[in-house]
Order: structure tokens, then sequence, then C-alpha cells
């Protein structure tokens, strides 16, 4: 039978470097919590949730936990360059993720991670959330978690 290779395969067999970001590097985790007590935020504000270091790549398995919030309300979660502020993608991470309901959800729809896409940060980058659909109620419970690798 025939055998293909991966992009890394290739690289391999080619006697090139691997990046740390393609094999071997550190599982990290973005891990960021909303202050037990905050205003209600209404669409369109946004969430600085944290930052990633440039040459990781943003994994697929983030997940975003929360306590139920007013019907409608969903975030997307997204990237900006944290020299500069200039927005890459609003939805790179995750794209009208309801946080009405009450629960564990993932944070793999937005351009950047879903559909086998890979995303590495060529700079630092900001990682935000903006609030669609409703506010975003007063107090709700939210903790979010986005892996990424890296050195």
């Amino acid at each position: 039978m025939a055998e293909s290779n991966t992009t890394q395969g290739a690289k391999l067999i080619a006697r090139q470097k691997l990046l740390p970001h393609e094999s071997h590097g550190r599982k990290r985790m973005l891990c960021a919590k909303m202050p037990t007590l905050f205003a209600q935020l209404p669409v369109n504000d946004t969430i600085f949730i944290g930052r990633i270091p440039a040459g990781s790549r943003i994994l697929g398995d983030g997940i975003v936990s929360c306590a139920a919030g007013t019907a409608a309300s969903t975030l997307d979660i997204g990237l900006r360059d944290t020299a500069t502020g200039v927005l890459l993608s609003a939805t790179g991470l995750a794209a009208a993720l309801d946080v009405a309901a009450a629960g564990v959800k993932s944070v793999n729809t937005g351009t950047y991670i879903a559909a086998g896409n890979e995303y590495v940060t060529v700079k630092e980058c900001d990682v935000f959330a903006t609030v669609k659909g409703a506010a975003l109620a007063a107090n709700q419970s939210l903790k979010f978690e986005i892996p990424y690798v890296t050195d």
C-alpha cells in the first residue's frame, strides 16, 4: 500500500528540524476566570482573556465553562496583535459560543482551528471574547481554558 506523509513526516524524512509547536513542544494552558462581581456586559463589549506567546500552536480542545446566563447570549473568541492591538480574527477560536445555558462548551469552531485548520502565532497575541446575541449576565460565572503548544 502507498503511504502519504504529513508535513512534519516529510521534514523528518528530509532530516529537517521540527519546530517545538510541531513535535515535542510543551502543552500550556491559558486559564482565566471572570471576577465574582461584574456589571452586565452589552452586545459588542469585549473581555480580555490573556496572552499567548509567539510561535505557539493553538489547540482545538479549549473550553469555556459557564453558569446559566441571559437567553441567546453567545461569545466569539478571537485574537489581536498584542503590540499593535490590530485585530487578527474576531472569531479565530470560537464563533457564537453559547453561554446562555450552563455547561462546558468546546472552543473549537473558530476559523483558525476548526475543520483541520492549524494556527501558529507569529507574534504575541491577546485572546479576547466579544459578547454577541444578547447581553452577558452580570456576575455570570465564566472560566476560559485555551490550550496551546510552545517551546
